[in-house]
Parts: C-alpha cells; sequence; structure tokens
C-alpha cells in the first residue's frame, strides 16, 4: 500500500512538472503584434500556370514560431497552400490570406489578379539546317516569356516533297531541295520564326576518296591504332597521319613540334628515343575518357603500327612529313623538324618495305621536300605526292603537273575559281579538313578527288 501511494505521488509530480514545462514554452512565444507580407504589397498581379511563394513578416521576431493558417476566397482563381506558394489557375480576382492560427485578429491579405500572358516571341536559336536525305532531325524553338501560358506551337513545312515535319517539330528529310519551317504560337498570338532547311543526297564513302585525318581522330584520340583502326572500320578510303623522327631515327606518329599537347610532356620527339617516346601516356583527345585504359588508344603510335593497321584495313596510308629538307640543319618553316636528303631516303625506303608495292601517298608544306621525294621515288607507280598549302596558286598548276604533285589545300581559303581551275586541269586536289557536311555534298558534286575529313558522313 505504501509502494502504490509512492508511485502516485511520484507520477503526479511528473506530471506537473510536464505542465509547468509547456506553461513555460508558451510563456516564452511572445503574441504577435503585427504581421505584414514581406515580398509582395497588398496587390499582386500573376499570369495563369504561374507561382510564387508568399512570405510575410512577424512582429516581434520573437513571435514568428507561432503558427500562420493561409486562404484563398476564390480557389478556382488561385490557391495558396500552407507554405504560402500560391498558383493562378484562372483569370479573375482573389484574395489571399495570412493569419495567425491563435490570433484569428492577426492577419494580412493581398487581392491577386490573375491574366493570361500570351507568347511575345518565337525564335529558333540557328539558322540552318542541312540533312543528308532520308534522315530525321527535331530543332525546338524558344518560346517567351517563360510565363506565358500557352507554349505549345504548330508546325509547317514549306515544301513536303523535300521536308515534312510533324506536330513536335520532327523533320524528315524526303526529297533534295530547299524549304522553310515555320513554327507558330498555337495561343492565337500570331508569333512565329522559321529557319531554312537544305536536304542534300545520301553521302556514300565511294563518292570520293575519303582521307580520316589523323585516323577517325573525332571519335578516338588522334594518331593513335584506335583511331587509324576505326577509320579503317568505317570504310575510309585513306588514312592520314604525321610523320617526324625520333633522336635514335625512328618514324613516330606526331603532329605537334612537342608531345606536350598529347602526353604532357615538353619535348620534340628528335629529342627523345624510340623507348622514352614508348613509355608516355596519352592524356587528351577526343574518345580519350572511352579509351583511357586501351593501349591501343593511350599510347603514341609510330610508322610501322600506322602502317600495319592501313594494310589489315585496306587502306592507303597519307603519310604528312612534318620534316623539311635541308642541306644545311636549318629549317624555314618552325613547325617542321630539319631532316637531310638520306632521312627522307630511309623514310621512302621504310614505307615502301612495309607496303610491298601497295598505294601510299606522301604529302609536305615544304615543297622542296616534295621535289625531293619525287627525286628519291621517281615513276613509283604505287606512290603518289601532294603538296599541302593554305595558299592555292592556279599559276603552280603547270609546275605541280610536270612534277607529278597533286593539290591539298585548306577548302576554306581556296576560292571557287582557284578550285575550278585545278579541276578543270590535269592536276589532282585534295581539301582538307572537311567536316561541313554540306561543303562535302557540294565538292563531292563538284568532284573533288580527295577530302580530308575528322568525321564519317556515312
Amino acid at each position: 500500500m505504501k509502494k502504490l501511494k509512492f508511485l502516485l505521488r511520484t507520477a503526479s509530480l511528473c506530471m506537473a512538472f510536464i505542465l509547468m514545462g509547456t506553461n513555460s514554452v508558451s510563456a516564452k512565444t511572445p503574441k504577435v503584434k503585427k504581421i505584414k507580407f514581406s515580398n509582395v504589397s497588398s496587390k499582386k498581379t500573376m499570369y495563369r500556370g504561374t507561382t510564387k511563394k508568399f512570405t510575410v513578416k512577424i512582429t516581434p521576431s520573437k513571435a514568428k514560431k507561432r503558427k500562420i493558417q493561409w486562404y484563398s476566397s476564390n480557389k478556382k482563381v488561385a490557391t495558396v497552400n500552407s507554405k504560402g506558394v500560391v498558383t493562378a489557375k484562372k483569370n479573375g480576382k482573389a484574395y489571399i490570406t495570412a493569419r495567425i492560427k491563435s490570433q484569428k485578429s492577426k492577419k494580412v491579405r493581398c487581392r491577386v489578379t490573375v491574366k493570361t500572358k500570351k507568347v511575345s516571341k518565337v525564335s529558333f536559336n540557328t539558322s540552318k539546317a542541312v540533312l543528308q536525305q532520308g534522315k530525321y532531325y527535331t530543332r525546338k524553338p524558344s518560346v517567351s516569356p517563360s510565363y506565358a501560358y500557352n507554349k505549345k506551337v504548330t508546325y509547317k513545312s514549306s515544301n513536303t516533297k523535300v521536308a515534312t515535319v510533324n506536330s513536335s517539330g520532327k523533320i524528315y528529310a524526303k526529297g533534295q531541295g530547299t524549304a522553310t519551317i515555320t513554327a507558330t504560337a498555337a495561343d492565337g498570338s500570331k508569333k512565329k520564326a522559321s529557319y531554312p532547311v537544305r536536304v542534300i543526297g545520301k553521302i556514300k564513302s565511294s563518292d570520293a576518296n575519303f582521307v580520316a585525318h589523323r585516323g577517325l581522330s573525332s571519335e578516338a584520340p588522334e594518331s593513335t591504332v584506335k583511331a587509324f583502326e576505326l577509320a579503317g572500320d568505317a570504310g575510309f578510303w585513306g588514312a592520314e597521319t604525321d610523320i617526324r623522327m625520333t633522336k635514335d631515327g625512328k618514324f613516330v606518329a606526331v603532329h605537334d613540334t612537342t608531345l606536350k599537347r598529347t602526353c604532357g610532356v615538353d619535348k620534340r620527339p628528335e629529342d627523345m628515343t624510340e623507348a622514352e617516346i614508348r613509355k608516355l601516356k596519352i592524356i587528351s583527345g577526343n574518345g580519350y575518357s572511352k579509351y583511357k585504359n586501351d593501349p591501343k588508344a593511350n599510347k603514341v603510335a609510330f610508322l610501322d603500327e600506322y602502317l600495319d593497321v592501313c594494310k589489315e584495313k585496306g587502306m592507303v596510308p597519307v603519310i604528312e612529313i612534318k620534316m623539311e629538307y635541308t642541306t644545311n640543319g636549318r629549317v624555314a618553316d618552325s613547325r617542321m623538324q630539319g631532316v637531310k636528303e638520306g632521312d627522307l631516303q630511309k623514310l621512302s625506303e621504310t614505307v615502301e618495305k612495309k607496303m610491298d608495292g601497295e598505294q601510299y601517298m606522301f604529302i609536305a608544306y615544304d615543297f622542296d621536300t616534295m621535289v625531293e621525294m619525287r627525286k628519291i621515288v621517281k615513276d613509283m607507280p604505287n606512290v603518289k605526292l601532294q603538296h599541302v598549302t593554305n595558299n592555292a596558286d592556279a599559276g603552280m598548276i603547270n609546275y605541280y603537273y610536270k612534277r607529278g604533285i597533286a593539290l591539298d589545300c585548306n577548302y576554306e581559303t581556296i576560292s571557287d575559281a582557284t578550285l575550278k581551275k585545278f579541276l578543270d586541269s590535269k592536276v589532282l586536289v585534295n581539301l582538307w579538313t572537311v567536316d561541313n557536311e554540306e561543303k562535302v555534298w557540294d565538292f563531292i558534286g563538284k568532284k573533288v578527288d580527295y577530302i580530308t575529313t575528322n568525321r564519317k558522313f556515312w
């Protein structure tokens, strides 16, 4: 009995302490003296479909723990949730009220007027689309403002024989020619935007002698075994790479004067041995993340490896000599490595031994180097020569022809008139580096002999 009385007394004391604690907390939260909106005034215009969070300021600040209740006078026009987020539903007016739950007289309200905002602008971010026949393409317009109630658009093609477009903006390239695709705002604002579409023919690997620039360098690090293999698998006629000579007389596939960009080592190939270069790892390039652990893609390739891939894949090696023929050891072009007649002779013999009568090509910026290579290869029918230049000169046509040298020119710098003169002559023409699909199609139409590119178009 005594134990029971003790337990009852203890329970009573605990309850008393709990009630005292509750009254203490309540006493510490002062009453609200004033409430007002902190981010809107007594009137607010909103547009259908938009939301805005209304916030309030309570005085004194210590009273902010008091619970706030939110109300809308017309939920068909605007609703508000327990956190004060107002959603504009329909044109009209509604009062949004914030009230202190424990002090119903303390409240504030805002008259919200809901309107419908129409589209003010429709635009496309690019001016033209070029598609191969049979291809699909989707381009969405930008519709302003972002809070327009109805941002849907309808699409129309000016020439459905060339290109059709569905309700989602997906285009089908039906036939060669041009068409205009127009997107019009569906809300009645009459805002619209258009862009031209050119449909070209379907490009095939057999349309020209396509040369993969440093291998298929758009998909794997340049001038690696992997890039060469991908080019062969893609059906390229040839694969181009740059060749320099190491300190110990080996030929390596390196474009730059140093290995800094590709391997992070600021040294020239001619100052390193083959063994030193083979220890390096490539640290950049297209597809690097995909192939970084693949030795075929993360190692610098050497001439013999490059030629092996070309032979295996049935590609013509297009060897750019990044070396300048010199008799005094000084080069006129700082991008080049100075070499002597014997070095060029060694290069020629190395390639011929590997190719064993199969077709290959030497190209170079330095014209004297090309002339020297002509002396070395003489009239070997399987060896072609091209002079690389940024400035095609029609006055050189006969000079090229007499020496059996083709033109290898930057497509962006050769004029239409100069290109026509070369194409009308007996001098073969290679254009580089053509990654523009429309340009490729136009050059095919002009019967350009070779097209060097980083991309596969078929």
